[in-house]
């Protein structure tokens, strides 16, 4: 076959472009724009098309590469999602964005070419941390990812056709919890702190809610009780499971009105404020777990 100069240019473009996700690549092909005439944001799109086509015949899916878009004025993830025709789980687990935002003009975005969700060996986010509990069977198609930019590599499982499980998704995007305390008047913050108690430096793992004794305390999200009961230092105290590794905590309680592994809604009255346990007066003690560790309520609570 005689190879002209344009087409063999071409050739090597298109073939630097469908390059695997290895470490020490290339750099990225750059997509220059969101439109059919860019050539790599129509390769882009082809092999999304083929991806979708898989996800509903069980045919197998086309190769995996990356591209990158570099983000302009009033970019956010769900437009850039949508201008490309890419589920936001895709993008999210990626670039490791742990919340919907805007983006600044010049951020580099790397761009898959097919959907799925990108788990990474090491969390970077809330949600990195989350994607890591997931449970798959070995059987499920995955590939491993080695993904190299601006100097840094970072591995991944790749799940072609997977997106966000409700309890991921429910955590990007923020939603499902509420105040267990609406009235309550915050009287101390997560993080560090001197002990009313002993007057020791430490670690506050939750929010304080100043209230009447018996005010009632709400549950902040569907969930499971796992723990009803006393505790040496919360008092008396209600856990409840939310799935995915969050839990929520409640302490100092005056009364429990759920029972162990009693299914609870958002809003349902767990309990009601009271000042058990190590505790300077009536309040509720608040937190919220992840896989174990304490995050900041703050975060997740609206109106905080």
């Amino acid at each position: 076959m005689k190879w002209t100069r344009g087409a063999l240019i071409l050739f090597l473009f298109l073939s630097s472009a469908i390059l695997p996700a290895v470490a020490d690549p290339i750099e990225y092909p750059e997509i220059k724009r969101l439109a059919p005439r860019d050539i790599v944001f129509r390769q882009i799109q082809d092999s999304l098309s083929q991806g979708y086509r898989a996800e509903q015949s069980g045919e197998s899916y086309p190769d995996l590469f990356l591209c990158r878009w570099t983000t302009k004025e009033g970019d956010d993830l769900f437009s850039l999602a949508a201008r490309l025709s890419l589920p936001y789980d895709a993008l999210a687990s990626l670039n490791g964005i742990g919340r919907p935002r805007a983006f600044q003009p010049g951020e580099v975005i790397l761009v898959p070419s097919v959907a799925g969700v990108f788990v990474p060996d090491v969390p970077r986010t809330d949600l990195d941390v989350l994607l890591g509990a997931r449970i798959m069977d070995e059987a499920v198609a995955h590939e491993r990812v080695i993904v190299t930019i601006s100097g840094a590599t970072r591995a991944y499982t790749f799940y072609p056709g997977a997106r966000f499980y409700q309890t991921e998704r429910t955590f990007f995007l923020n939603i499902g919890f509420r105040l267990p305390l609406p009235e309550g008047v915050m009287t101390s913050r997560f993080g560090m702190r001197r002990s009313p108690i002993d007057g020791h430096d430490r670690m506050h793992e939750g929010l304080d809610l100043a209230a009447p004794v018996g005010t009632d305390v709400l549950a902040a999200r569907d969930g499971t009780v796992i723990a009803a009961g006393n505790d040496p230092v919360l008092g008396l105290r209600v856990i409840v499971d939310h799935g995915g590794g969050l839990k929520t905590v409640y302490g100092h309680l005056s009364a429990i009105f759920v029972e162990l592994n009693q299914t609870v809604r958002s809003g349902t009255i767990l309990a009601s404020v009271g000042s058990t346990g190590m505790s300077t007066g009536p309040h509720l003690h608040f937190e919220i777990r992840l896989s174990g560790d304490a995050r900041d309520p703050a975060i997740y609570l609206p109106g905080l």
